[in-house]
């Protein structure tokens, strides 16, 4: 019998320091997936809140990530079905947007975990405790362990109350989310704004401080990126996302035409 109850990488990664690349990944394919991990990827961060997905969808995406050893998680409202549902499946961890304050970062840490870190409901007869082999006290102390539990601080709201959220028992990663900070901030679509940036440097320092990792988001196409990626692992940064699936297949489509337009 395969054992799906494996140690998670990007929790190993963060405790021996070690950086692991993902991307995002909007397009509900699992072929997209399956790219991911060949091309050498350490997870992908399945994005529920803004892509055309369905847990069917996801059940196949997350199936494909571990054949391909590359680790799944979910982005996803705070929603306590969904999210139990996501890590019976199998995901390795989840990332809910837009918490604003403590008792909101408590609820996701209760929908994520079990009794007594968290009140996430028991289906002993999960994929992920493979449909009931597993002994249901061994799956609930593996996934307290395992899961990987994050939160975007992405309004002002959340921004005068970081203290509290990080403070919450049970979260691990922290991440911000530049494009609604902006907004909040009333630079729309400025997401390098002087006032953007500061916003990110206090959030993930703020979480530093507390013991907590942080992921950020890199443009791997931009000029300053390499120094840009060996400043935030020299902070800290250990679990790093490069991008969107559809703008990296964007971005290699425009250069093969641009290729082919210059030598015609």
């Amino acid at each position: 019998m395969r054992d799906l109850l494996r140690k998670n990488p990007l929790k190993t990664a963060i405790s021996e320091k070690k950086a692991v690349f993902g991307i995002y990944i909007e397009e509900p394919s699992s072929t997209i997936v399956e790219l991911a991990g060949v091309s050498g990827f350490h997870f992908v961060r399945l994005d529920w809140c803004h892509a055309p997905l369905d847990l069917q969808a996801l059940a196949h995406q997350i199936l494909a990530a571990e054949y391909r050893n590359v680790t799944p998680v979910v982005r996803l409202e705070c929603d306590e079905q969904k999210i139990g549902q996501v890590l019976e499946m199998g995901a390795m961890g989840i990332v809910v947007p837009d918490v604003s304050n403590a008792a909101e970062a408590k609820r996701v840490v209760d929908a994520a975990r079990f009794s007594p870190q968290g009140r996430r409901g028991l289906f002993s007869a999960s994929r992920k405790a493979s449909f009931g082999s597993v002994e249901a006290g061994a799956f609930t102390k593996w996934s307290n362990e395992e899961i990987l539990v994050g939160i975007q601080i992405e309004s002002l709201e959340a921004m005068e109350n970081i203290e509290e959220i990080l403070s919450v028992e049970g979260i691990d990663i922290v991440l911000s989310g530049r494009g609604d900070l902006s907004n909040a901030l009333g630079v729309p679509g400025e997401k390098t704004h002087p006032l953007v940036l500061d916003a990110e440097k206090k959030i993930f320092g703020n979480a530093l401080a507390k013991g907590l990792a942080v992921s950020p988001q890199l443009d791997p196409y931009a000029a300053d990126f390499q120094d840009d990626l060996k400043k935030w692992i020299e902070r800290g940064a250990y679990v790093i996302s490069l991008g969107i699936d559809h703008a990296i297949i964007r971005k290699a489509f425009e250069g093969i035409v641009k290729k082919a337009v210059i030598a015609s």
